[in-house]
């Protein structure tokens, strides 16, 4: 979403800020820091518009992103393809409904309370290439017939490869998984170290 002003943005400094609410549980508010927003109208503006009619809005313009997890379904995946072809999303917001209806009374509300505020928002939907927190697609378990990694982090029948990203968190749990992407990656390198040589050696030593 974009906001425009009635005045010039000239803050400066910018910092990025999360905010939730209660009535959209799994959604957020995030304020897109810097000169983001002007760089995102002079960039999107029609090539024949003149520069100098664009920037005007330009510096009216606050950036806001508005992001709902559309939690997981067995069909929402990605298929590999051919050795020359790119993989397969196969995306269709029908299977979450719940988490589509909440996206569009979320934008529909801050839309309401921006316009009250006296700013014009203008929201465009991110296209699925830009599809953020995707999991699931190396997911970890104890069955290698459901699974890719076991709990150790660790492919099952490989002796020494191990799997660190998002790829092994069954799904995001409609938040922001970075800290458990984190914590993961973490727990597996704590386990690796205990396993090396040189470490096993000083323990038996000590």
């Amino acid at each position: 979403m974009l906001a425009f002003s009635h005045r010039p943005v000239t803050d400066v400094l910018s910092k990025t800020m999360l905010l939730t609410h209660e009535q959209f549980p799994h959604s957020t508010f995030q304020t897109l820091g810097g000169s983001l927003a002007r760089q995102i109208v002079l960039t999107q503006a029609p090539s024949f518009a003149p520069r100098v009619l664009v920037e005007p809005f330009a510096q009216r313009a606050v950036g806001l992103f508005l992001q709902t997890e559309d939690g997981s379904h067995p069909d929402q995946r990605v298929s590999a393809a051919g050795s020359s072809q790119r993989p397969i999303v196969n995306h269709d917001p029908a299977r979450l409904p719940a988490a589509y209806d909440e996206h569009r009374r979320f934008v529909r509300t801050v839309r309401s309370q921006m316009l009250r505020l006296g700013y014009l928002p203008v929201t465009r939907a991110i296209p699925l290439s830009g599809t953020a927190h995707a999991c699931g697609t190396l997911v970890a378990g104890n069955d290698p017939g459901s699974s890719v990694v076991d709990a150790e982090g660790r492919v099952h029948g490989m002796d020494n490869l191990y799997v660190v990203d998002g790829s092994v968190l069954p799904r995001s749990s409609r938040v922001n998984p970075a800290l458990t992407i984190y914590a993961w990656a973490l727990r597996v390198a704590s386990r690796l170290e205990s396993r090396t040589p040189v470490r096993a050696a000083a323990a038996a030593v000590a």
